[in-house]
């Protein structure tokens, strides 16, 4: 059987802040620790790294769903998992809005579910 989105999301152990910040090249000086799950960059890495090459930014935007329901989230995370896992380039992914349909009753808003946490 398939587990439930809440059985994967509590057998998932989130890596530690500090240790993702040090992997992506930002000085322990540079981060706000909140915990060992949240952080806060200063804007100070900005003048350390203004004269290194920039990254690329991709902005996945309104598309029709699939039958399946694949649209917005799911594709932002194929993307995320295809460039850094298959072409090995360091990528960050941001899903910004939660899913609202639980919370406030009205379809959309969703943030991918399942495995894609």
């Amino acid at each position: 059987p398939v587990p439930s989105d809440i059985e994967i999301s509590q057998s998932f152990v989130p890596d530690n802040v500090g240790e993702v910040a040090a992997a992506a090249g930002i000085l322990p000086e540079e981060v706000d620790l909140y915990g060992s799950f949240k952080a806060k960059i200063k804007l100070s890495v900005l003048e350390r790294l203004k004269d290194t090459n920039n990254g690329n930014y991709i902005v996945v935007t309104g598309i029709n769903p699939t039958p399946l329901g694949e649209g917005k989230s799911t594709t932002t995370i194929g993307l995320c998992q295809a460039i850094g896992a298959h072409v090995g380039k360091k990528v960050f992914t941001c899903i910004r809005q939660p899913s609202q349909g639980p919370t406030f009753g009205i379809k959309g808003g969703a943030a991918g579910g399942g495995y894609s946490q």
